[in-house]
């Protein structure tokens, strides 16, 4: 009986390793020369209007070392058809080959990041694309809040209500002035009369 019990909980504990799902990383491996680089976010999921940043890891694929102290390579990153360079900087003494390069990404879609320069003596001249950028609302617990297209239009639609409540307060305060003018006409024009009686 305990034989049984015992093979069933290690068969159990076998399948939910084999079967559990394992972290998904959208980061991407490409060699460049001797060298082994990881493309991807800093942070994922990788959420609109969140800070992020393109995540390097770069490798000598003959050594197995990671490569430290890279000065002389560039990253930009390109969405819609617009591009932003952007500053490369090492993640940490705890991450050796490891760098990020941070923004916030504003535009929900494809990223496409160019990395030129050198890595060491080798020529880099790359270009990969990235893991989608997603909305917010699916992770927000327990408020969802507007995603900054729709702050952005609530903005827009806002200024212009402001704008047409200014033009209609200003031909209020024109008609006011207007009526107490008449009015004082009317007033001055009641006393000449009294007074001609």
């Amino acid at each position: 009986m305990l034989r049984t019990t015992v093979r069933a909980l290690g068969a159990c504990i076998l399948l939910t390793t084999l079967l559990a799902p394992l972290t998904a990383s959208a980061h991407e491996e490409v060699n460049v020369g001797k060298y082994t680089l990881e493309i991807g976010w800093v942070n994922e999921p990788v959420l609109l209007g969140e800070s992020n940043g393109v995540f390097l890891s770069v490798v000598n694929s003959e050594t197995g070392d990671p490569v430290e102290g890279l000065t002389t390579l560039q990253v930009a990153i390109t969405t819609g058809g617009q591009t932003r360079d952007l500053e490369l900087h090492p993640l940490g003494e705890d991450a050796p080959g490891q760098y990020a390069a941070d923004f916030i990404p504003t535009v929900r879609g494809q990223y496409t990041v160019q990395l030129t320069g050198k890595i060491e003596e080798q020529d880099v001249d790359l270009t990969q694309e990235i893991e989608e950028v997603e909305v917010a609302e699916d992770y927000q617990f327990p408020v969802t809040l507007p995603s900054l297209p729709e702050m952005s239009k609530q903005l827009t639609d806002l200024q212009a209500e402001n704008q047409s409540l200014r033009a209609s307060a200003t031909l209020n305060q024109w008609l006011a002035m207007g009526g107490i003018v008449l009015g004082l006409a009317g007033l001055a024009v009641g006393v000449v009369s009294l007074r001609r009686k």
